[in-house]
């Protein structure tokens, strides 16, 4: 038995069928070539205006990007613009500018008080001192000062108040007495150095430096050393004094005169050859009852 090769129907179905395949014209593959290669096909495609569109569209992407916060930022102004406008603030703003005045007008009110009341202290202190003075002086001075001159030679005494000298006439005298224990009376003038008894009479002392040249006093250690009380024609002044110095009788022309009272009512002249203080008694008492120092009438 012979065994034959039988070849596949799928075979010769294409053997069959297979259309016949026409070689190419190698004149139109030429022509092709040369078109291609004088042809720009890049400009064709529009590669560049493909490009800066794209370009145009990313940058125009990435501003709208960017102008989001921006928007946000004006739309937050414009917020805060808004949220100012509201008539909350207004009306609180209003509230406190009224209220600010009161406490203005209240305080100038208070300043001008003040003054006021202080002026009138001072107006008040000061006519009550002047009226005090002019009472003193006007009730106790004498209305005119009349000299003490003598025409005939008189007798004086000398006495010693802290290295001063001072003369006295012996007939406007009132006495001599010993310093003792004084008593220091409550609303006396600084020059007052206290009550003296002697013989169940009082009479009042002064602190005659204190009197006369209170500038001059550095302490109170002076005051131990006064020993003797002048006293003044029948009044109950007494000067206080160190030390008694003796009497002498004075020719009238050994005095310088004095013809006004001047500042110094207190003094009635001046011994030339002692160069001390003649003393005008009844000014003096005068002086005193009216509470005045030396520096009283400067």
């Amino acid at each position: 038995m012979q065994l034959h090769y039988a070849e596949p129907e799928s075979y010769q179905y294409s053997e069959m069928y297979s259309p016949a395949l026409e070689a190419p014209n190698l004149e139109d593959v030429q022509r092709l070539l040369s078109q291609l290669e004088s042809t720009n096909v890049v400009a064709e495609l529009g590669i560049d205006d493909i490009l800066e569109q794209n370009t145009i569209d990313i940058a125009a992407e990435a501003k709208s990007i960017i102008q989001e916060p921006v928007i946000e930022i004006e739309a937050a102004v414009e917020a805060v613009e808004e949220i100012q406008e509201w008539d909350i603030e207004e009306d609180s703003v209003s509230a406190i500018e009224i209220e600010q005045p009161e406490p203005i007008r209240v305080q100038p009110e208070v300043e001008v008080v003040e003054p006021k009341f202080d002026a009138d202290v001072e107006i008040e202190q000061r006519i009550e001192t002047e009226t005090e003075l002019e009472t003193e002086a006007g009730a106790k001075l004498p209305d005119a000062w009349e000299s003490t001159q003598r025409s005939e030679d008189f007798q004086v005494l000398y006495f010693d108040v802290n290295d001063v000298t001072f003369a006295v006439p012996l007939d406007e005298l009132g006495g001599i007495h010993r310093i003792t224990e004084l008593n220091h009376l409550i609303g006396r003038p600084a020059w007052y150095l206290g009550l003296q008894t002697s013989r169940e009479q009082q009479f009042d002392v002064v602190d005659t430096a204190k009197w006369v040249m209170a500038d001059k006093l550095r302490d109170e250690d002076y005051k131990e050393n006064y020993q003797y009380v002048v006293m003044l024609g029948e009044s109950m002044w007494g000067l206080a004094s160190n030390q008694l110095m003796g009497t002498e009788t004075l020719n009238i022309d050994k005095v310088r005169w004095r013809e006004q009272a001047g500042k110094r009512p207190w003094l009635a002249g001046m011994v030339k050859e002692k160069m001390c203080a003649l003393i005008h008694v009844q000014a003096l008492i005068d002086m005193l009852n009216a509470g005045l120092d030396v520096k009283s009438l400067n």
